[in-house]
């Protein structure tokens, strides 16, 4: 009688870490990057002058 209550338990136990464990490695949210955007950025004070610029540059990974 033990053991059989035991194995239950067990069984029982182990599905459930099982389906936390997946549906915490399935339930996460991406976290990607933007795709690169090539091209010339400026940063501009509040009087409009330019104050710096920016290049980007995309390499193939």
């Amino acid at each position: 009688m033990w053991r059989n209550r035991k194995l239950r338990l067990g069984l029982v136990l182990a599905i459930a870490v099982f389906a936390a464990f997946y549906a915490w490695r399935t339930n996460q949210v991406e976290t990607r990057q933007k795709p690169c955007e090539p091209g010339r950025h400026e940063e501009k004070d509040a009087s409009g002058k330019i104050v710096k610029v920016t290049r980007t540059t995309c390499f193939e990974t």
